[in-house]
């Protein structure tokens, strides 16, 4: 329950949405059509600059950094409004949500400075260079290496399903620095500028018809010791420390976007009652059971990292938990669409598009087989 001052944040958000979301962000939505990507990008892109302008991209950032030095619980609202007002994906939430944070837990007050501002100010847009062809779910095989040069490092290799890499400036490149180290342990962290020599993005057609990830080659890509993220051999814990905020801040926007989208989805069934089947009711049930227990777990999860705490296996459950209920909600929605004449929220087949998209949900950011063994031995202390 919102206590007096949520409630007051909370109308301060939703004027302001309602202020400039149509005005100036959703410039090309049309009913019954589907944005293209380039419409999708600047869409993302200009909404990105107005969160900048407005002050409400740093919500939880510290105010050192150009943040409002808010807590988690305010982010929340924030994210429960934006959901409500159908606003779009910033285009550097990962640079904002996960890429920012470890930076400022793990990297020096120099490194800080340089990197953390331009973020906020929507200036910097930030990937992830951490799966490849042989390293998805188990990270520590990867093998992309970084050798020592005079004042820097020599990187070469490969990563895939780097999101928006086609877009980034910068890269978080994991790469192995000390191939003698167990595997783990030999690892670092670099900031890569995309447009340095020898770095290549192709971007990967997917199912939807997008293109939302790239593989991204690395041929004697040079970076300055400066570039180095923490310390020699830190990537290990650069890696788990942005996961972690990956599957709480980050996971917690589209968490919070689902009960949305259910909530969506009981409304559409309500309107055709009378030509959808009795099943397809009960299962929405369910789904929505679902939903509002994970919307809960977020709250607690928040809560918690106010109050000092840091994400823990909890939020390897919320990921299984919300990616499974996705899955379960655009099979449904997917399915009504394509059987029930007319059901739909006239957007063009917006329920097989999330589908589709929703396959993956399962695999990135961590598979749900990967999540669920987190769980049963860091959670439960079970045996490997």
């Amino acid at each position: 329950m919102d206590d007096v001052d949520t409630r007051t944040l909370r109308a301060e958000i939703r004027a302001w949405f309602e202020r400039v979301l149509a005005a100036e962000v959703c410039l090309d939505r049309t009913p019954g059509t589907p944005l293209t990507e380039e419409q999708d990008f600047a869409e993302r892109r200009r909404y990105a600059g107005v969160l900048t302008r407005d002050g409400w991209a740093g919500l939880a950032w510290p105010r050192e950094w150009g943040g409002r030095g808010g807590g988690y619980r305010e982010r929340l609202v924030f994210a429960e409004e934006a959901a409500r007002a159908d606003a779009p994906d910033p285009l550097n939430r990962l640079g904002v949500d996960i890429i920012g944070p470890a930076i400022d837990v793990l990297c020096t007050d120099e490194q800080k400075r340089r990197f953390l501002p331009p973020i906020l100010r929507g200036e910097a847009i930030w990937c992830q260079g951490f799966s490849e062809p042989g390293a998805g779910s188990d990270l520590s095989a990867l093998s992309t290496r970084a050798e020592r040069v005079p004042g820097g490092w020599r990187i070469n290799g490969q990563k895939v399903w780097t999101s928006f890499g086609q877009y980034a400036d910068c890269c978080v490149v994991l790469a192995r620095t000390d191939p003698a180290a167990r595997p783990h342990a030999g690892i670092s962290a670099f900031a890569v500028p995309m447009d340095t020599p020898g770095v290549e993005d192709r971007p990967i057609r997917q199912m939807t018809g997008g293109s939302d990830f790239c593989e991204v080659f690395f041929t004697d890509v040079v970076v300055s010791d400066a570039d180095l993220l923490g310390a020699e051999g830190d990537g290990w814990k650069f890696a788990m420390t942005a996961l972690g905020f990956e599957r709480s801040i980050n996971f917690m926007a589209r968490q919070v976007r689902l009960t949305k989208n259910v909530s969506d989805l009981v409304v559409q069934i309500r309107a055709n009652a009378t030509r959808v089947p009795s099943r397809a009711k009960e299962r929405v049930v369910g789904i929505h059971a679902r939903a509002m227990a994970l919307q809960a777990v977020v709250e607690a999860n928040m809560t918690a990292l106010d109050a000092g705490g840091v994400p823990g296996v909890e939020t390897n459950a919320s990921k299984v938990f919300w990616s499974e209920t996705y899955q379960g909600m655009t099979d449904l929605g997917a399915e009504l669409e394509l059987t029930v004449p007319g059901f739909g929220d006239g957007r063009g087949a917006a329920w097989t598009r999330s589908y589709l998209a929703g396959r993956a949900t399962t695999i990135y950011a961590g598979t749900s087989e990967i999540q669920r063994n987190i769980i049963a031995e860091r959670g439960l202390g079970l045996p490997r």
